[in-house]
């Protein structure tokens, strides 16, 4: 994001968490003196603070520097009343301070939500996917002065998915590891992050589509056993899923894909354990084919 120095409100939109780290840090490093950071930034959570409190602190000077940074996490947690605390404030908010409104919401236009976005400015911060995914790498590739093969860049996807906290960690890896070489080719993702698990992501797909649900199992228990991830099984089983798209019937794609996404969400947040959901995966996936 371009960073507007005059904007006195900023509110975080989204579930991606690693882009509103990194969006917060560039704020920080924008309109905090490193000197006085530590004073001046301060961060409360709706779910246990109160909007009178929040707007106690916004309202108070910068101590030994020029801004005061206020961070609101999980804003949709305020109640009705202190949403129109901040509401108030945001009409009219102290030219000293920046605040700060993060929020898993991405449908903004109604309610408090939709009255603050006339006020303050929103950047949105959601999972990249396909193209924006792969210009995400590449961009990040570029502002240290190097490339990645398009193969090597499907294979980096496959292993690890679409987190970009992991992506993130990777490139930085590879980018040690090649040196001076200023192209990533598929050999250094294949020997830094893992092995290729095209080939294995097909043996599991074509298990899947002959309904073989023993021979499905023991392909995805020797995935497991050989040390590959969940998101690196389902980031390449994935990218079959689609790559076959124009050969399946459009019903079928759509709840192949949402098994893959239910599957995804049930390991991130805990709900089952991976080589569960895994397993669960494949015997829901028998019925997408």
């Amino acid at each position: 994001m371009v960073i507007v120095k005059n904007q006195p409100v900023i509110l975080l939109a989204g579930s991606e968490r690693f882009l509103k780290e990194e969006t917060l840090t560039r704020l920080k490093s924008a309109f905090l003196d490193k000197q006085s950071r530590d004073f001046n930034f301060n961060t409360f959570y709706a779910g246990s603070s109160s909007a009178e409190k929040v707007l106690e602190c916004a309202c108070t000077a910068p101590l030994l520097g020029r801004k005061r940074v206020v961070l609101i996490r999980q804003f949709e947690e305020f109640s009705a009343s202190d949403k129109r605390f901040i509401l108030s404030y945001s009409k009219n908010p102290h030219k000293h301070t920046l605040l700060i409104l993060e929020t898993s919401e991405t449908k903004l236009r109604q309610g408090s939500l939709g009255e603050i976005t006339q006020y303050a400015r929103v950047v949105f911060c959601q999972p990249l996917k396909g193209r924006q995914l792969y210009g995400w790498i590449n961009s990040r590739l570029a502002a240290s002065g190097k490339e990645i093969e398009e193969k090597a860049g499907r294979l980096l996807v496959e292993n690890l998915g679409d987190n970009l906290a992991n992506l993130a960690n990777s490139l930085e890896s590879l980018i040690l590891y090649i040196g001076k070489k200023k192209i990533i080719e598929s050999g250094d993702v294949e020997k830094l992050v893992g092995r290729d698990l095209a080939s294995d992501a097909f043996k599991l797909f074509d298990a899947l589509a002959a309904k073989d649900k023993k021979k499905s199992l023991q392909i995805l228990d020797s995935l497991l056993k050989d040390g590959s991830g969940a998101a690196q099984i389902l980031g390449a089983l994935a990218h079959k899923v689609i790559s076959e798209k124009n050969r399946t019937q459009a019903r079928l794609f759509k709840q192949r894909l949402k098994e893959l996404q239910k599957a995804d969400a049930d390991i991130k947040r805990g709900n089952r354990p991976a080589r569960l959901a895994l397993e669960l995966l494949a015997v829901r996936l028998l019925s997408c084919f």
